[in-house]
Order: C-alpha cells, then sequence, then structure tokens
C-alpha cells in the first residue's frame, strides 16, 4: 500500500421498513483516521440517484474495501443497487473483510469482539462502522500482549499494524478457499 492510499470502510444495511442504508468512510492507510464520511438512505421505492452514484461510486472504484462480513452481505447488495440503475458497480483493488478476523479464535480477536468488532447495531450502519472501526484502532494498544499468538504477519510501515493484521486474516482465509478442490 501507498503511503496516500485510501482505504474505503463501508456498511451497507436494509432496516426493517426497505430503507437501504449506505455508511462510507475513506480512511488513511497509516492512521486510520477518517478523510471523508458519506451516508445515504435510499428508500424502497427509490434508486440510487445519478448524484449519490457518481459519490459512491468516486468514494470506492480502485481502492482497497474493507468491512466486516463485507463479501457475503454488503458488496452483493452494492452491485445490486448499480444492477438496478444500469451502471457499473464500482470495484475493489482488494477487500479486508474483518469477520476472518473476528472467526480467528485468537485471544486478539476475542478482545475485538468485546471492543465491539462486529457486533451489527439493529439497523444503523454508521454506528457499525464507527464501532467497528473504533474497536479496530482500540486492539493496536493489546497488540505487543498478544505477539506470540499472532503468526508471521509482514508489517507495512506506512499501514496502520492492526490493518496488517486484518489484511492477514482475510488472506488466509481466501488461500485456504483456493486450494479446496473444487473451489479453483
Amino acid at each position: 500500500m501507498s503511503d496516500n492510499e485510501k482505504i474505503a470502510f463501508f456498511d451497507i444495511k436494509i432496516d426493517k421498513s426497505g430503507v437501504l442504508q449506505f455508511d462510507a468512510m475513506l480512511l488513511n492507510a497509516q492512521t486510520l483516521n477518517d478523510v471523508d464520511i458519506w451516508s445515504f438512505k435510499i428508500r424502497p421505492d427509490e434508486v440510487i440517484e445519478d448524484f449519490d452514484s457518481d459519490i459512491i461510486y468516486n468514494m470506492l472504484n480502485g481502492r482497497v474495501w474493507m468491512g466486516h462480513d463485507i463479501e457475503k452481505v454488503d458488496t452483493p447488495l452494492l452491485k445490486a443497487e448499480f444492477r438496478k440503475i444500469g451502471k457499473p458497480a464500482p470495484t475493489a483493488k482488494s477487500i479486508i473483510d474483518t469477520l476472518h478476523f473476528t472467526s480467528s479464535d485468537t485471544e486478539l480477536a476475542k478482545l475485538a469482539i468485546q471492543f465491539g468488532l462486529g457486533r451489527r447495531e439493529a439497523y444503523r450502519s454508521f454506528k457499525d462502522c464507527g464501532k467497528n472501526l473504533k474497536a479496530i484502532k482500540k486492539c493496536e494498544a493489546f497488540m505487543p500482549s498478544f505477539v506470540k499468538e499472532l503468526p508471521e504477519i509482514k508489517y507495512e510501515n506506512d499501514v496502520h499494524p492492526m490493518l496488517c493484521v486484518l489484511k492477514y486474516y482475510h488472506e488466509a482465509v481466501n488461500a485456504r478457499r483456493l486450494s479446496e478442490p473444487g473451489k479453483n
């Protein structure tokens, strides 16, 4: 990752009344501080407006995407919304799904869950984004305590250390999937 690369950290939800909520933060890869924040609500009888779809596209396209359960939930919802309006959906440079880290059964992952990573507030995607980011940042302070249990992770100088941990677990799960027969 380059020094000035931004991470698109986002969450999409559909609430009880069918309102789609899209919330995203552009994060500095080194500090995980937000650079830009966007929030949209789309009622069931609406589609993403041209202006909104352009903002979402420009915010996400070609960036590293990060979120909790982003592969199975958020990405398909995003693609479906863009299909509705007949526009190409943004594509990720790469994806970091924090679900793989919280599923790792490490003590640091258990702590992250206690801090709120992956806990979904009922129909409040922006709060989820903020809580997930806060939990990730809190874990950094505890990383030295768990260094023995963490695998050999290549830490990059210009990337937040927890981002390296999350990326490692995401890539490990994907490598396992590719090595399974019939998954290639």
